[in-house]
């Protein structure tokens, strides 16, 4: 199954490590470190034009999605969603 995260991006489900609402990440220095390491390492995705709604981790990118992670999780738990 595959889940829709924005901007013509989807992603296997089996492939979701985590999805991370947007103020969860910019509330926590950890979450800020990674997403810089990330970046750095060339990983992050930003599909959100700059204004990301939820941090979607998979083994091979980092995705900035502009769709909220309540909207994401309910897409990745039922496909006709």
């Amino acid at each position: 199954m595959f889940v829709h995260l924005g901007k013509d991006t989807v992603v296997r489900s089996s492939n979701i490590i985590a999805i991370i609402n947007w103020a969860t990440v910019v509330g926590s220095e950890n979450n800020q470190l990674y997403v810089k390491k990330a970046q750095m390492r060339e990983l992050v995705r930003d599909i959100a034009g700059g204004k990301p709604q939820s941090l979607v981790i998979t083994p091979s990118a980092v995705y900035l999605s502009s769709v909220s992670s309540t909207t994401l999780k309910k897409r990745a738990e039922n496909p006709s969603y």
